[in-house]
């Protein structure tokens, strides 16, 4: 198979287990926004599921701007859109344009605050995300192009004053034959002695319901949005909030096993501000 085949998916097919929301919203009338940096490049790709060099290598780098406001203390909007630039060694044009960009709304069920009977906090999430007008047939496409729902499970708990742990479960739908899919993401938080510190580690699954391998049975480039694309990931994450309401997140993202997706790592670094 030819290697410009192989590269295709590296990007639209490789977007880390990220949260998609909280479990714990904004408080009523508070609003944040926020702006991301987010970094990858790799020269091996999962064929199936196996980890192939590509012989050259596929950067790419997004910029996110988000905001989010609390209103009446159990709902919660979400906005979020960016820009983004990639890049294939062998082929000396880039790809810039804006990516896909998403709209939210969270309800929550549950508050753990509130209630004194052991149960955790629990919120829903339904988003909408709107593809972007790029190129989708290219080396270094940005992304997939294509819209769709999704709606997600949030659920929280604080274990101790400085422990909790979170989860995110999330059915995607999409159309352009994009394969729909089911994402997980179990984390823990830890905050440490000194103020406004804290650490996260991450565990998170990406499935897609297909049977479909790059190189696979009647594989073809028509076939790319529904491949069988499947990963592992591993997310630290360091974050610091001062008292004036900034704050600072840097975050790594670790491909740890996969199918049709980059062998990847990914480095993030976000600020943000709540007023």
């Amino acid at each position: 198979m030819s290697k410009k085949l192989l590269v295709v998916l590296l990007l639209s097919g490789s977007t880390a287990a990220y949260a998609e929301g909280s479990p714990w919203l904004l408080e009523d009338g508070v609003t944040n926004f926020g702006i991301s940096l987010i970094s990858g490049s790799s020269r091996d790709f999962f064929i199936g599921e196996t980890s192939t060099d590509l012989g050259g290598d596929l950067e790419g780098t997004f910029v996110w701007l988000n905001a989010s406001h609390g209103y009446d203390d159990i709902w919660a909007f979400d906005f979020r859109t960016g820009y983004a630039r990639s890049q294939f060694e062998d082929n000396p044009d880039e790809q810039r344009d804006i990516s896909d960009t998403s709209l939210g709304v969270s309800y929550q069920f549950l508050n753990e605050f509130e209630q004194d009977n052991g149960l955790p906090t629990v919120s829903g999430r339904l988003g909408y995300t709107i593809g972007g007008d790029y190129e989708t047939d290219l080396i270094d496409a940005i992304g997939d192009g294509a819209s769709g729902f999704d709606v997600s499970l949030l659920v929280g708990k604080n274990l101790a004053p400085a422990f909790s742990v979170s989860g995110d479960l999330t059915y995607r739908q999409r159309d352009s034959n994009v394969a729909d899919g089911v994402k997980f993401l179990l984390s823990a938080n830890y905050a440490a002695p000194l103020p406004g510190l804290s650490f996260q580690l991450g565990y998170g699954l990406v499935r897609t319901d297909s049977d479909i391998d790059i190189g696979g049975p009647g594989f073809g480039v028509e076939q790319f949005s529904q491949t069988d694309r499947d990963s592992d990931w591993l997310i630290t994450s360091v974050n610091y909030a001062f008292l004036s309401g900034f704050g600072v997140n840097f975050s790594l993202s670790t491909v740890l096993d996969g199918r049709n997706v980059a062998d990847t790592n990914i480095g993030t670094v976000s600020l943000s501000y709540t007023l």
